[in-house]
Parts: C-alpha cells; structure tokens; sequence
C-alpha cells in the first residue's frame, strides 16, 4: 500500500509541474477576482500533508538504563488560514509499532495557532504545543497546554531579489530571531511540574540553496540556567526539499534536541542517527 502511495505522489507531482499550476500567472489572477481559494486558482487557505516519519529514540527507560526505540509513524498535517496570515496548525502522528520499549511520552498530536508570516521584515507570534498529546488518556491535556510556548519571532532575508549570489529564484537566506515563553514545565520524566515561566531565546537561520533544496539551524540560549532540561538543545539543524506548491513531495531530516555545545554537560544520549527523517506529500486548497 505504501508502495502505491509514493508512486500515486510522484506520478501528481509531475502531472502538476507539467500542466504549469505552479506558475500560472493567469489563474492566480482569476482566482483573485474570484476569491475562489482553491489550488486550481492558485491561492489557498488550507494546506495539508500526508507522509512517514522515522527517528531513533534514545531515553533513559529507568534511572541508569539507557533504551534505544526506533519510531516509524504515519503523519498527517492540517493548516487552514482564518484571515490574513492568522493560522491554526495540527500534526497528527500514528505509530505502525508498539512494544515495552516505546516511550509512554510519545506524542499524537502537536498544535498551534498565531500569526505566521514568511515575508521579509516581518514578525510572527502565537502559541505552539509539543507536549505529549495523546489519544489513550494518558496524559492530562489541559495540563499539558500550560506547557506549550508563546513566542515572537522576526524574519529576515539576507539575499536581495536581485542580487549575483541567487542560483534561482528560490535561494535565500532566512533568518529569525526569537523569544518563547514557557508558563510551566515538568522534570526529565515529563511528570512532574518542575517549575514555571521558562524563557528562551534564540536565532534560526534557513538557507535555501537551490530548488528548494535547504541547510538549516538555530542557536538557543536559556537565561535561567535552572531551567535547563536534558533535551534542552543548545543547538538544532537539518535539511532537505520543501517545496510549498501544489501536489509537491517533500523530503527532510532535522535533528531538535540534547545537541550541546562542548563546553556544555550533555545529559542525553543524542547523535546524527537520533534525526528524523520525513517524507511527506504536500496539498493546498
């Protein structure tokens, strides 16, 4: 059945870039006049993405006892636009394997909703939530909402639009200060309330090099250093294709967290084989 799929996305893929939805100046014109947000008419308000996560877990199942879990998860993703760029996001994600070794704070659900702006010289702000959401009532989700992040963040391109160093129209360099703010977190279990009004602060940085082909990272600073968790990363990357056009495929890794700098004590078990790696076929409405 996966098999279908990839072969069912490659084949729309091209279909798409053959018929030149992407670039049809016409159609985005008359989806215009027509406020018809659909991906014919090349505007949108709903996005969505089908796809498959893989990633090594590595956590300590007890004190001393170090586990490595190997996650392999469907994923499905909503966005859907409410006005202007005021969004609300959710990622769903279906394990294919349970056994003792799975983590019990594995996450179904991520979600978030703000104002999310990619252009240039322009803030975004809301909240995010990558608690361990999940459906078998394990976890206590109002709890867990006092423990999602507000942020603020600022975008900006380094790479002028018509500047010598753009191999294509794609290439850019993003960056994107920020700050987040934490009401509540937990211990390293996840169980127990630890403490309240976390901040943190820091850059990321996105490099589209060429056909949406990317290099991306971000630095992080906590200024309460009390406040410091094992998975806390002082530093995250990755890379990949995103393409954000219609019937598109999509590939990337990233690697989120326990990477520390060497003058940093590391308190995880966290290395390359510990990303994770997703590929997911893209839609918009």
């Amino acid at each position: 059945m996966k098999k279908y799929f990839l072969i069912f996305a490659f084949l729309l893929t091209g279909f798409a870039h053959a018929q030149g939805f992407y670039t049809d100046k016409a159609a985005v014109t008359l989806g215009k006049k027509l406020n018809a947000h659909c991906c014919w008419a090349g505007q949108y308000r709903i996005t969505g993405d089908v796809g498959l996560m893989m990633n090594k877990i590595s956590y300590e199942k007890t004190p001393g006892q170090y586990t490595d879990f190997m996650r392999v998860a469907s994923t499905y993703s909503l966005g859907i636009k409410f006005y202007k760029e005021l969004q609300i996001r959710l990622s769903f994600m279906a394990d294919h394997h349970h056994n003792a070794d799975q983590p019990q704070w594995l996450s179904n659900l991520y979600y978030a909703v703000g104002w999310y702006n990619w252009r240039n010289k322009t803030f975004s702000y809301g909240y995010e939530n990558y608690q361990p959401n999940r459906f078998d009532g394990s976890y206590d989700w109002l709890q867990n909402m006092k423990r999602g992040f507000f942020f603020v963040s600022y975008n900006y391109q380094l790479i002028p639009p018509q500047s010598r160093f753009k191999l294509d129209p794609t290439t850019q360099i993003h960056l994107s200060p920020f700050i987040r703010y934490q009401p509540e977190y937990t211990d390293r279990y996840g169980l127990q309330v630890l403490g309240h009004h976390k901040w943190i602060l820091g850059t990321a940085a996105r490099y589209v090099i060429w056909k949406n082909i990317y290099a991306e990272g971000a630095v992080y600073f906590y200024p309460q250093k009390n406040t410091v968790l094992p998975w806390d990363p002082d530093y995250t990357y990755g890379f990949g294709l995103f393409d954000w056009r219609n019937f598109s495929l999509n590939i990337s890794y990233g690697n989120w967290i326990a990477n520390r700098f060497p003058w940093n004590r590391k308190e995880m078990k966290n290395d390359f084989t510990n990303g994770e790696f997703r590929i997911n076929f893209h839609v918009i409405w």
